[in-house]
């Protein structure tokens, strides 16, 4: 009878286990039944059976035969070793591959390695691996994209916020240093000085040559000022002032030097109340140390 073979697919890149050598194409092989391992016909007949270990079709794997469950009547031990080492009669079946008739209750065909129980071929040792690569490769490729997003937006992120906080140190220094933040900063430290009746840091935000406008129209030069702003730190007990709508106006008489601001005072003191606009002039200088003072303050 004609044996038919397996392709070359299923065996390509297999050794045989008996002698270790590449099974190559066209080369007669057989399949063992129970473990599909591929051999040559010849080492497996050498052997006498399968090579691998522990399969049934091992010669060297224990056979282990239960006798208490045997019911032997009056068979004597020789004829039971006799019977035990006849090959039993047994059923077969034919594979869907290469229509050869094998043991009924195996796994693999022995002629052609179709696995009948499953009804393919299982994939070579070496398709597997490349599979299994190909896969590895490809969960490794998505999870090192998702790393390099994570990490792009991580950089992005810290570059976005290094950026805006670059732009707020920078605009917030510009502030401070302005003339803006400066004379705001004179004239709110001058109030201060006021309402903590501190005279001499009062004295250090005005010029010498200050002058006082008040409702009046009435002019009181530097140390009329001081006397009589000191008279109220004695007499009275609580100073509170409040200025709203404070702007810094910029129109022909200013310079770079001179400012005039403008705001809304409300004077209030255990003893005394007032309210209205109230307008000064600042000037800086190397007289000043070139810091913002007072030199001329308007009441309405």
């Amino acid at each position: 009878m004609k044996i038919p073979q397996s392709t070359f697919d299923f065996i390509q890149n297999k050794t045989c286990p008996y002698c270790q050598s590449k099974l190559k194409a066209g080369a007669d092989f057989t399949v063992c039944p129970n473990c599909g391992t591929p051999h040559h016909k010849e080492c497996w007949e050498e052997n006498s059976g399968c090579t691998t270990y522990g399969c049934v079709n091992n010669p060297h794997t224990e056979q282990k035969v239960d006798i208490e469950s045997q019911n032997v009547g009056s068979e004597t031990v020789e004829t039971i070793r006799d019977s035990l080492q006849r090959p039993p009669q047994q059923n077969l079946i034919q594979c869907a591959n290469c229509k050869s008739e094998i043991e009924a209750g195996s796994t693999y065909c022995k002629y052609c390695g179709y696995n009948v129980v499953e009804n393919k071929f299982d994939l070579a040792k070496k398709e597997f691996e490349n599979e299994y690569k190909k896969r590895y490769e490809t969960k490794i490729g998505i999870t090192r994209r998702r790393f390099l997003v994570t990490a792009g937006s991580f950089v992005i992120l810290f570059a976005t916020v290094a950026f805006l906080f670059y732009l707020t140190v920078t605009k917030l220094n510009q502030y401070f240093s302005s003339d803006e933040y400066k004379i705001k900063n004179t004239v709110s430290n001058w109030k201060d000085a006021w309402e903590e009746k501190d005279i001499e840091r009062f004295k250090s935000y005005m010029t010498e040559d200050y002058v006082y406008f008040g409702k009046d129209g009435k002019s009181i030069n530097f140390k009329d000022r001081i006397r009589r702003i000191e008279s109220t730190f004695k007499n009275y007990k609580d100073i509170k002032i409040k200025f709203s709508d404070f702007k810094i106006i910029n129109d022909s008489t200013t310079t770079e030097s001179d400012k005039k601001v403008q705001m809304y005072e409300e004077y209030q003191s255990d003893k005394y109340h007032e309210k209205g606009k109230k307008i000064m002039r600042l000037y800086k200088g190397s007289d000043t140390n070139n810091e913002w003072k007072i030199y001329r303050e308007f009441f309405e």
